[in-house]
């Protein structure tokens, strides 16, 4: 295990459907993943609030029948100071046939055989210091310890995030995989990067459709939530491993629509490696500050990005929380991207 430090790098992920797998023989795969096994796994959002707060558990698949491994890769996104932190541990594990494993952030995984925890140990995986937020990425390779990425389609994965799940982003491999440390998400080895998502958002702090909705599902107006609020995580589709190159990206949400079918005058985010941010944040607020309950924005960048929404409604009268994490739909537009490993 090793632990770097310098600027923060670029962490990808992106989401849309596989094809199947038919008569147990993989098909080849043209996209981004959230169903079907891939090469590389990208965990957008990954926390480690500490004490009482949320924690991630992270659960990742062998499909194969053979051993699989991977080099993994964990990013700390915050910001310290105003500075980007840059701040990666990596760790290898390997599974076994069709093995599933699980840890959770804040303890990772000890190799102990007598521990109470489920299934095989995969390898040491490291716990992560109370506060971190950021991201997880674990890419297939041919050895246990490192060597290059295999373009084996072996991995899947899920993360539950406070008691909200999504699943892991999967780059597949579409083609021959070169023998060396780049993975190329050039539509040729890897799948390429989507630059463009669909959200489909309430609005900032509404609470009437919510109520509607409940009174119409049979649920007491004591339950109805007290307001809405959705946090956006993206992470870009260039990350640098190898020398630690931060890398910025801007998205742009253009066009927004409100109920009726009204344009609003869009929003920008600047993005450095990684972000998480709610559309009621001041660079983004202007341009999500719709006048109707509900509305759609497209999400769009010059560059691959991936991104995982999270809604949190807040009770009434009950002062309860509930939250649902969400993987976006993609427009269908793609670019290439690089993962670089040491």
């Amino acid at each position: 295990m090793r632990i770097l430090k310098g600027p923060r790098v670029l962490v990808a992920a992106g989401a849309t459907l596989g094809t199947l797998l038919l008569g147990g023989v993989a098909h080849a795969q043209t996209s981004f993943t959230i169903e079907q096994p891939s090469s590389v796994l990208i965990f957008p959002k990954v926390v480690n609030e500490g004490g009482n707060g949320r924690d991630t558990v992270i659960q990742i698949t062998n499909s194969m029948n053979t051993i699989s491994h991977a080099k993994c890769f964990y990013t700390d996104g915050r910001t310290v100071g105003g500075q980007p932190l840059w701040l990666t541990t990596d760790f290898n594990i390997s599974l076994t046939r069709q093995q599933p494993t699980t840890w959770r952030a804040s303890t990772g995984r000890p190799v102990n055989p007598g521990d109470a925890q489920n299934g095989l140990d995969p390898g040491a995986v490291p716990p992560l210091t109370a506060g971190f937020m950021g991201s997880l990425v674990c890419v297939q390779v041919d050895q246990p310890f490192g060597g290059v990425p295999l373009g084996g389609n072996a991995l899947m994965g899920r993360a539950e995030v406070g008691g909200s799940e999504y699943n892991a982003i999967g780059v597949p491999a579409v083609g021959a995989v070169n023998t060396d440390k780049v993975v190329d998400m050039d539509g040729i080895e890897y799948a390429a990067c989507p630059n463009g998502y669909y959200l489909n958002f309430a609005h900032e702090g509404s609470s009437g459709a919510l109520a509607l909705g409940q009174m119409m599902a049979g649920q007491g107006l004591n339950d109805v939530p007290a307001s809405v609020s959705t946090n956006l995580t993206v992470v870009p589709c260039d990350m640098n491993f190898a020398s630690a190159r931060p890398n910025t990206l801007t998205v742009n949400a253009n066009p927004i629509f409100d109920e009726m079918e009204t344009a609003s005058s869009g929003a920008t985010a600047a993005i450095t490696c990684w972000d998480s941010f709610s559309l009621s944040d001041p660079q983004v607020a202007s341009g999500f500050n719709i006048p109707t309950a509900f509305g759609t924005a497209q999400l769009t960048s010059t560059e691959g990005f991936v991104v995982v929404a999270n809604v949190l409604h807040t009770g009434g009268t009950t002062a309860a929380q509930d939250s649902a994490a969400t993987n976006l739909h993609t427009t269908g537009s793609t670019v290439p991207g690089q993962i670089r490993l040491p």
